[in-house]
C-alpha cells in the first residue's frame, strides 16, 4: 500500500452507476488494517507490494474493515497471481465479514466458482457456478464483485460467473459489514491492485 489513493467529487460511471469515491491499494503497507489468520504452516502477509497468502491443507485469509459505504453501491475488483492452478487449489474474496462465523465466501479452482454464505458458522447460502480457467503456474486472474444494492455479481477474468440475491428488507439486498478479505486453501497466491469504487 505505497499509498492509499481516495479520489472524491470526480464522477466516474460503470454500468450505469455513479461513482463519487475511488480506494486503491497496493499492499506496500497496512493502512487498511489487513489482519492475517494462518494455520497449520500457512502464511497470510503483505510482503513485497503483495498480499501473500499460502497454504498446505487449512484455510487462511486476511480480513479489514474497508472504508466504505455499505449502504451505497460499490465495485470492487483485485488482480491475483496463483503460483498454481488446479481442481483442488482453492482462492477468492470473502464479504460481509463480521466475525469467524459470519461471513461470504466467493472462490474459485480452475473449473468452479462457488458462493458460500455462512452464518452463526452454518452454511446458510450457497451457489456455484462453471469456469474455464488455464491450469499451469504463475496464472493471473481479475476479481470483480458489483453490488447494486439489489444483488452481487461475480466476476472472474470479466466474465460474469453468477449473481447472488439475498432475503430482501424494503427491496434491497443487505450486507451488514465493510468486512472485506481475501482467502486461499491448497495453494499459493499473491493479490494485489484493490480498487473499490462507490
Amino acid at each position: 500500500m505505497k499509498k492509499l489513493f481516495i479520489i472524491q467529487f470526480a464522477v466516474l460511471f460503470l454500468n450505469g452507476t455513479v461513482f463519487s469515491q475511488v480506494l486503491e491499494d497496493d499492499f506496500e503497507s497496512n493502512q487498511f488494517g489487513w489482519s492475517e489468520r494462518a494455520e497449520s504452516k500457512g502464511k497470510a502477509i503483505i510482503k513485497d507490494g503483495v498480499l501473500h497468502l499460502e497454504s498446505e491443507s487449512k484455510p487462511v485469509w486476511s480480513i479489514c474493515y474497508a472504508p466504505i459505504d455499505i449502504n451505497k453501491p460499490f465495485n470492487l475488483k483485485v488482480e491475483a497471481l496463483a503460483k498454481k492452478i488446479s481442481d483442488y487449489n482453492r482462492f477468492g474474496i470473502i464479504l460481509d465479514y463480521e466475525d469467524d462465523y459470519n461471513y461470504m465466501l466467493f472462490y474459485i479452482n480452475d473449473e468452479e466458482a462457488k458462493l458460500e454464505v455462512t452464518r452463526q458458522n452454518q452454511l446458510l447460502g450457497y451457489r456455484e457456478g462453471e469456469i474455464k480457467i488455464k491450469k499451469g503456474s504463475k496464472v493471473g486472474i481479475e476479481f470483480e464483485i458489483e453490488y447494486n444494492l439489489n444483488e452481487l455479481i461475480f466476476k472472474v477474468n470479466g466474465i460474469q460467473v453468477f449473481a447472488y440475491r439475498r432475503r430482501m428488507t424494503y427491496d434491497k439486498f443487505i450486507l451488514g459489514t465493510s468486512g472485506i478479505g481475501f482467502y486461499a486453501r491448497q495453494g499459493a497466491i499473491d493479490f494485489d491492485n484493490l480498487r473499490i469504487m462507490q
